[in-house]
């Protein structure tokens, strides 16, 4: 009999035998969760124990269907059990730490619960890690129902009210996304815990939630965390002290599921972003000249107003300049050289910096004298992200320009780093602790070269574990032959052939049908195009944006079993219908990314600058990877059975194509042409 094991008791090689007894065939996976063996989950499970008895980094692709959160999760826990160690995973999707919290780790604890040799590992503690932000702080509720932020408008005040009533009757974790729906962010700027006001001396541990949930954090053998957060706080220089090795936490070990992401999700939280609509509400909230109310309408002077008033001027005249001279008619600028910004908005930023410095040091009320200090931090953070984008301060860094909002009013000033693979090195992977990175699509031709080389791990060992799905007879891959161009001359001839195509072959199978874009005008207007005929055949065509998330086109998709969904971007990966209410995936076009983002000209000039091609190394690549990731939104079971049907015909007649065909899982496909497709149409209409 193996016998239990208690914190470090344990050596890698009853690690190693506890994990083969769970995962083997017979074992407890097959025992208590009646699960069927799966010979590339064990394989996995048996990477992760070697990898992490050695405090090695490695990298496993798991193909769809090995079951590789329970492959990560079991290893994991017993090691951060028996070692003392914290296991920090990291997901990209809120869909997955849904999974996990909800699905997968009960059933962990289940199968370790289920025998006596197990059981000293089934008490293992989880916790969730969230931004100190979205913690509510009832002490700042409190100020602020008690008229300390008598500044806020009647819809904001009832807000407020509504969340007073959240709290009384009985919030759970104390998080806005508890809430639905959530409160404004100008509301709850007003009442969360990213304040020097909820602190050790004003909050009592009993009703403050953010250290409620620090504590569970810390105490934690097992931490759920997002990509986002991970590489923010990492940014933000948080972590253990450098001789207690660690990344989050001193001695903790980390796993990046849907590891694919990493890259572009680091680059985006490792640089900066100021908005028009945070700044020029930053300055409302000190002072509203309108309404007269603000921060410092308690303690601030005649000229403390005017200063502000002078600040939201500037902040404004300095936004309205980007949007009309900078961007003009484009949506997105990269900024190249100094001196395309208008610095008058700096003197009367400062002076309001220093009016704050000025009424902290003389407030003689302690609780505004502290709201007071956290506005002097995030003034002094905008100045100091603001003279960055002036002076382009990093040159391996890449600045821009963009609009984004649902009226395009919204102007931000970004920032992102090129040398992804040095930053992650340094505040990654050097501290001492295990890297798992784990996905679907990690590797092109088996190969995990390309993205060992965007991360900086060129030397880890890897693993690929493939699907145990039957792909080549389940799963029927057909290509059109004879479709337009998406920019070739006749644009509407384009979006013609393509409402009819994925209108004729959605109608002509049993079952549903996704179909994905890479753009969202193209998917809007077959949309528009659509949805009335599919209303006269009493079925539904659904589509991303328009007033239903992915969860809910999800359980519609599997209720009503033949509906037509139109989606984008998300929609390509981590999206899941098992059985016939999907059976159908349509690609409307190869997912090559926007060349003209800031990003991708700064790469190319420099791939450039060393004699190589962009295409070849970035586009392709990463249009590869996003292939496979909308291929797999069809088969998700052994029992699955589809389409797969290609619309782009470039796959066909253009050199690259050969980087696609040779992904396909079943390399036997079938070639049709557009009046073979909607023949019902071609007579009358083509």
């Amino acid at each position: 009999m193996i016998r239990v094991l208690d914190s470090n008791e344990a050596s890698g090689a009853d690690e190693a035998t506890l994990v083969d007894d769970i995962f083997k065939d017979g074992g407890s996976l097959m025992k208590v969760l009646d699960f069927e063996h799966r010979p590339e989950q064990s394989q996995m499970a048996e990477s992760m124990v070697d990898a992490l008895r050695n405090e090695e980094h490695l990298l496993v692709e798991a193909g769809t269907g090995v079951g590789k959160s329970l492959a990560y999760l079991i290893p994991s826990i017993i090691h951060a059990k028996c070692n003392n160690r914290p296991c920090v995973v990291a997901t990209n999707t809120i869909n997955l730490q849904e999974q996990l919290l909800g699905k997968d780790i009960p059933a962990v604890r289940q199968v370790f619960e289920s025998e006596e040799k197990y059981n000293s590992f089934a008490d293992f503690k989880c916790a969730l890690l969230v931004g100190r932000a979205n913690y509510l702080c009832t002490t700042r509720l409190q100020r602020a129902l008690s008229g300390q932020a008598d500044f806020l408008d009647g819809g904001q005040r009832k807000e407020l009210e509504r969340i007073a009533e959240w709290v009384s009757e009985g919030a759970v974790e104390g998080i806005r996304q508890e809430m639905s729906p959530p409160p404004s962010a100008v509301v709850w700027d007003q009442v969360n815990a990213d304040s020097s006001l909820c602190s050790n001396k004003r909050c009592h541990p009993d009703h403050c939630f953010y250290r409620r949930a620090r504590a569970r954090v810390e105490g934690a053998n097992l931490v759920i965390v997002n990509h986002s957060l991970l590489f923010s706080l990492l940014g933000a220089g948080f972590g253990p002290d450098d001789d207690e090795g660690g990344v989050l936490f001193p001695d903790d070990f980390i796993i990046f599921d849907e590891a694919h992401e990493m890259p572009d999700v680091a680059s985006d939280h490792l640089g900066l972003s100021i908005s028009s609509w945070a700044l020029e509400n930053f300055l409302r909230r000190l002072y509203n000249p309108r309404r007269g109310k603000g921060l410092l309408k308690m303690a601030g002077r005649l000229s403390d107003f005017e200063a502000v008033d002078d600040a939201i001027q500037a902040v404004e005249d300095f936004f309205q300049f980007i949007h009309v001279e900078s961007l003009g008619e484009k949506d997105r600028s990269r900024l190249v050289k100094k001196g395309r910004l208008p610095v008058e908005v700096f003197p009367p930023l400062s002076l309001v910096l220093r009016k704050l410095i000025e009424l902290g040091e003389i407030c003689e009320d302690e609780t505004t004298k502290l709201e007071i200090k956290d506005q002097v931090k995030r003034l002094q953070g905008y100045l100091n992200a603001l003279s960055e984008v002036f002076d382009l301060k990093n040159p391996d860094d890449v600045y821009w320009i963009e609009r984004t909002g649902k009226k395009n009013q919204i102007i931000h000033l970004r920032s992102a780093p090129l040398k992804i693979a040095e930053i992650l090195k340094e505040e990654l992977f050097a501290g001492g602790s295990s890297i798992i990175m784990t996905s679907a699509t990690l590797t092109r031709k088996g190969k995990a070269d390309i993205f060992k080389q965007e991360v900086g791990l060129e030397d880890t060992k890897e693993r690929v574990v493939k699907s145990p799905f039957d792909y080549e007879n389940n799963m029927q891959v057909s290509i059109l032959t004879d479709f337009p161009e998406p920019q070739g001359k006749d644009r509407s001839l384009y979006l013609k052939c393509l409402v009819k195509s994925i209108d004729s072959s959605a109608r002509a199978i049993e079952g549903g049908t996704l179909a994905l874009f890479t753009n969202y005008a193209d998917l809007e207007y077959c949309y528009h195009n659509l949805k009335s005929s599919w209303s006269k055949l009493g079925r539904s065509v659904y589509a991303q944006g328009q007033g239903f998330s992915r969860t809910e086109l999800r359980s519609r998709m599997m209720e009503e079993g033949d509906v037509l969904l139109l989606g984008a971007e998300s929609f390509w990966k981590g999206f899941d219908a098992k059985g016939p209410s999907l059976s159908q995936v349509i690609l409307t076009r190869l997912p090559f990314e926007n060349p003209g983002h800031p990003i991708m000209e700064a790469k190319t000039e420099r791939l450039e600058g060393e004699g190589k091609s962009s295409f070849i190394e970035i586009t392709i690549p990463k249009a590869v990877i996003r292939f496979r990731q909308g291929m797999g939104r069809l088969i998700r079971s052994h029992t699955d059975v589809g389409d797969l049907l290609i619309l782009d015909s470039r796959i066909l007649k253009k050199r690259y194509g050969a980087h696609f065909l040779n992904e396909l899982s079943n390399p036997c496909y079938n070639t049709k042409q557009l009046n073979e497709l909607f023949e019902i149409y071609w007579n009358e209409e083509f």
